[in-house]
């Protein structure tokens, strides 16, 4: 089968960890992949030399904004019918692109999947973009979601179009050898620096469990970095830090290429989300054996944390809780331990990545057929 994944960069961010991740395995199965960019930019996740690349250039040129737009819907057209692939699937593709590759594949016998990779309702706040997105959905021969929660986004005539594939979660963060807690003091998250992610509470949190506790010697640490859009969120993140007076306690090294090494030593995780599709970092951060706390944001965290066996929920935005579980685990660091231990037991029992691409590929044989 021919694959082709369609997403506007290969740099920082879930969904084109997956991009790379299915692409890889697939390939490793025999199958034809192909990954096309929108922006030609350096890629961040390493991809296998049998996966095609290719850049869908936009037609350049000055003059009507109509004309340009029907130029560069030919452009893509003419480079998609020389892939000639038997499925795209469409990664967090702008949705005028969307229709771009509905057009140019409407008269071919190329199958076209969209993919979910947020919460339907939450991850696109313009109405006019949701209605878009909605079309978009009922427009694709299929439509991957990641969890079962999001299935209640869909009406009953979609349901049929829907099929579930969890993400692949790399094996290498199963084997990162986990310290016996004797105590918690370095608190780490994981994310882009964004409103979504709601760092703010985590800060906030943080400073509330410092000043009922008094406890002197703990820090909290997030890694990541905001994108163009958002760099106020960074600014304002580190204006409370500041206010706070916690600059000597909270930490923001922007993103890393040694998060393997971060896991390890590490002392818990901790997770802050308003919504969520599938959070790669929680689920990493479990199978490296850390506690985590986590918001029970919709959808993703309760997915993969049992509240008190494998780590801890609490309600989304609420400071005062995230603030006593994060002094749960420092005052009883071997049931953190325990809680560490348990997640990356129910991590191991997570499916293989040639499971998870396996099951991709099922679902992409039916939709084609």
């Amino acid at each position: 089968m021919r694959i082709v994944f369609i997403i506007s960069q290969l740099t920082g961010g879930g969904a084109e960890r997956e991009v790379a991740a299915f692409a890889n395995e697939l390939v490793q199965m025999g199958e034809e992949v192909h990954i096309a960019c929108i922006h030609n930019v350096e890629d961040d996740y390493a991809v296998d030399v049998r996966v095609q690349r290719h850049w869908l250039q936009a037609f350049r040129m000055s003059g009507h904004r109509k004309l340009r737009n029907i130029c560069t819907q030919l452009s893509m057209a003419r480079q998609l019918r020389k892939i000639h692939g038997d499925v795209i699937l469409s990664f967090y593709v702008p949705h005028n692109y969307y229709f771009r590759l509905f057009l140019a594949t409407v008269f071919s016998k190329t199958s076209l999947v969209y993919t979910v990779r947020g919460n339907p309702e939450r991850e696109i706040p313009n109405p006019m973009d949701r209605r878009r997105k909605a079309l978009a959905c009922r427009f694709s021969d299929g439509v991957w979601i990641q969890t079962a929660a999001q299935r209640q986004f869909f009406p009953k005539s979609m349901q049929k179009k829907l099929f579930e594939v969890h993400n692949i979660l790399n094996a290498k963060f199963l084997e990162i050898p986990r310290k016996k807690a004797e105590q918690v003091e370095h608190f780490i998250s994981v994310g882009r620096l964004h409103p979504q992610k709601n760092q703010k509470l985590l800060v906030m949190a943080f400073a509330q469990m410092i000043r009922r506790t008094g406890n002197r010697s703990a820090t909290l640490t997030i890694y990541g970095q905001s994108r163009r859009n958002y760099r106020q969120t960074e600014e304002d993140l580190k204006e409370l830090v500041s206010q706070l007076q916690l600059e000597d306690r909270v930490f923001f090294p922007g993103r890393t290429r040694e998060i393997e090494k971060i896991y390890e030593e590490a002392d818990a995780f901790v997770f802050g989300s308003d919504h969520e599709g599938f959070p790669n970092a929680l689920m990493e951060a479990m199978a490296a054996g850390l506690p985590c706390i986590s918001t029970d944001c919709p959808t993703g965290p309760s997915e993969l944390i049992i509240n008190g066996e494998d780590g801890l929920l609490v309600p989304v935005g609420d400071v005062e809780t995230m603030a006593r579980a994060m002094e749960y685990l420092i005052i009883h660091p071997q049931k953190a331990g325990q809680l560490g231990e348990a997640a990356r037991q129910r991590m191991q029992k997570w499916g293989t990545a040639w499971e998870q691409a396996k099951c991709l590929l099922e679902n992409l044989h039916r939709i084609c057929s």
